[in-house]
C-alpha cells in the first residue's frame, strides 16, 4: 500500500514538472498519423484490387481450357473414341465447375473492393478537411507568433530609443557642465591680478606697443634718408 502509495505521488509530481505539449504538435502528429493510416487503407485496396485481377485472369484460363477440352472431346467423337471424349467432357465440366466459382469469387471481390473504395474515398475527404483546418489553424499560430515578436521587437526598439535619448542628454549636460567649468576657471583667471592669463595679456599688450614704436622709428629714418 504505501509503496504504491508512493509511486502514485512521484508519477503525479513527475507529470506536474512535464510542460504542456504544444496542441499544434500534438495536432500535427494526428494529421500525420490519420496520413500514414489512410496509405495502408489504399496499399490494402490496391492488394486487393490485384487479387481480383488475379482471380478474373484465372477465369479466363478457365474458359480457354473449357473450350480446348471440347474441341479434343469433338474430335475424339470424330475418331470414334467414346472413351476418350467422355474423359475430356468430364475435365471440361469440372473446370467448368472451377470457372463459376471464380466467376463467384471475383463478385465477391468486386463488391468487396467497391466498398473499400467508397469507404476510402470518405475517409480521404475527411482528412483533406482535417488537413485544410490544420492549415488554417498553423497560419493563424504562425501570424500571432509574428505579431508577438513584432510587438517584441519594437518594445525592445523604443526601450533601446529612450535609453540612447536619456545617454543623449546626459552627455549633453556632462558638455555643459565642463564648458561651464572652463568659463568660470577663464573668469577666475581674469579676476586674479597674479594670474597667468592677466600676466600673459599685459606682456602682449607691452610687446604690441613696443613694436609700434619702433616702426614708427623705421619709418623716421626712412624719411630723412636722402
Amino acid at each position: 500500500m504505501v509503496g504504491r502509495r508512493l509511486a502514485r505521488i512521484v508519477r503525479a509530481r513527475r507529470e506536474a514538472r512535464a510542460p504542456a505539449p504544444d496542441p499544434l504538435v500534438v495536432l500535427e502528429r494526428a494529421q500525420l498519423e490519420q496520413e500514414e493510416r489512410l496509405d495502408q487503407a489504399r496499399r490494402a485496396v490496391a492488394d486487393l484490387v490485384v487479387q481480383r485481377r488475379r482471380v478474373e485472369l484465372l477465369a479466363v484460363r478457365a474458359s480457354d481450357e473449357i473450350a480446348r477440352l471440347n474441341r479434343g472431346a469433338e474430335e475424339a467423337v470424330g475418331r470414334g473414341d467414346d472413351a476418350g471424349a467422355r474423359e475430356l467432357l468430364r475435365r471440361s465440366i469440372v473446370t467448368g465447375e472451377r470457372r463459376e466459382e471464380l466467376h463467384a469469387q471475383r463478385a465477391r471481390l468486386d463488391a468487396q473492393v467497391r466498398r473499400l473504395e467508397h469507404g476510402l474515398g470518405q475517409v480521404e475527404r475527411r482528412l483533406e478537411d482535417s488537413q485544410s483546418r490544420y492549415l488554417a489553424l498553423r497560419a493563424d499560430h504562425d501570424a500571432a507568433r509574428a505579431a508577438t515578436e513584432v510587438r517584441a521587437a519594437l518594445g525592445a526598439a523604443g526601450q533601446q530609443a529612450a535609453e540612447t535619448r536619456r545617454a543623449a542628454q546626459e552627455a549633453e549636460q556632462a558638455v555643459r557642465e565642463l564648458r561651464a567649468r572652463a568659463a568660470a576657471y577663464d573668469e577666475l583667471a581674469w579676476t586674479d591680478p597674479d594670474g597667468e592669463s592677466v600676466r600673459a595679456a599685459f606682456e602682449e599688450l607691452e610687446h604690441g606697443r613696443a613694436a609700434e614704436a619702433e616702426l614708427e622709428r623705421l619709418k623716421e629714418r626712412r624719411a630723412l634718408d636722402p
